[in-house]
């Protein structure tokens, strides 16, 4: 068998001694790289958020310098009758905006990426104030309204289950929203906020359980003369503010396009 010297013994020692001391050094430099570049990302972030904010704050201000004109309302949030929203309100949108910005389930509303790029904001919000005009100021309206029409007279009250023969409970979210989908709860009871406001409109859409006693809904008779105090018993419009023709008529089941005769579970 091999003899090892006392000197070669001393030079094993010597080497791994040293080959440690050299791993020691990378590992160093290498936990200081990433310390650097934690550091560099952690800067970053923090420029981003106060860019994001400075941002947020140059908008807010040009927005509030146009909330000071008494006009705004009157001009931006107006209803198809040229009055002001009851709804909508200037005030309203300021206070929302850094919310929405800030994010909502991981969606953000867009203001540019830098102060500088606060314009790119501003025509982002332009373009969704008139998509918000579109669908819902002008009807002063937050509410889906009951607009499905059938038998050129009546208004399902059925149609809150879905209009167009839609059935809205049958809807279901994509795979990456699925965790925000909600059980139907058929003894949930809803009435909606908002409706439409012409002559004889239906009232608001609503949900309710079938029971023994009214197993069925029926429809919103729009042509119906509600002001007869004269009869016995008298009838006034008190369906809703502002009602000036209408009424609910119950009498039979009245299917609305997508064939449902209730509202139960249809609380969208």
């Amino acid at each position: 068998s091999a003899i090892l010297s006392p000197s070669s013994s001393l030079d094993d020692d010597f080497n791994a001694s040293h080959h440690h001391h050299q791993n020691q050094r990378w590992q160093d430099d290498r936990d200081h790289v990433q310390q650097q570049q934690q550091q560099q990302q952690h800067q970053q972030q923090q420029r981003a958020e106060q860019e994001q904010t400075n941002l947020l704050t140059y908008i807010l201000s040009y927005l509030t310098q146009l909330s000071s004109s008494s006009s705004i309302e009157q001009t931006l949030f107006t209803t198809l009758n040229n009055k002001p929203s009851k709804i909508y309100k200037f005030a309203h949108l300021l206070a929302a905006l850094p919310v929405v910005h800030d994010g909502i389930a991981g969606s953000h509303f867009y203001l540019g990426e830098e102060p500088s790029e606060y314009e790119y904001g501003l025509v982002n919000l332009a373009a969704f104030l008139s998509q918000a005009m579109k669908e819902t100021i002008q009807y002063d309206a937050c509410d889906e309204n009951n607009w499905d029409l059938i038998e050129n007279r009546k208004y399902p009250l059925s149609n809150a289950c879905g209009q167009l023969g839609q059935s809205y409970q049958d809807y279901v979210c994509p795979p990456h929203e699925s965790h925000m989908a909600c059980p139907i709860d058929p003894s949930m009871k809803i009435t909606a906020t908002t409706h439409a406001t012409w002559y004889g409109a239906p009232p608001p859409l609503y949900c309710t359980p079938k029971t023994e006693e009214m197993p069925w809904t029926g429809y919103w008779d729009h042509s119906h003369t509600c002001n007869n105090g004269w009869k016995d018993p008298p009838e006034f419009c008190d369906v809703y503010e502002g009602q000036k023709s209408g009424r609910f008529d119950n009498s039979a089941a009245v299917a609305s396009r997508g064939g449902r005769t209730d509202v139960e579970g249809c609380c969208w």
